[in-house]
């Protein structure tokens, strides 16, 4: 059985969202009869996705949170 290489969600997620955003990801959608057809996403969907897309990329990494260390003795 081959390993498979752990992928990082974060990268995960900026691929399925670029892929939406790009108009790229198709879903099935069901009609009255329940005959399905591949949709491409909507204007709106694309639009939210590239928001999700900015906000992803404008949070800062992971960064640890600055050590804050009290003094008792203050001059």
């Amino acid at each position: 059985m081959a390993a498979r290489k752990k992928e990082d969600p974060a990268q995960r997620l900026r691929q399925e969202l670029m892929a939406i955003a790009m108009g790229e990801k198709a879903y099935p959608e069901y009609g009255k009869n329940g005959e399905e057809m591949m949709q491409l996403p909507s204007l709106a969907t694309r639009m939210k996705a590239m928001e999700m897309l900015a906000k992803l990329l404008d949070a800062p990494a992971a960064e640890p949170a600055p050590r804050v260390v009290l003094v008792d003795d203050i001059p």
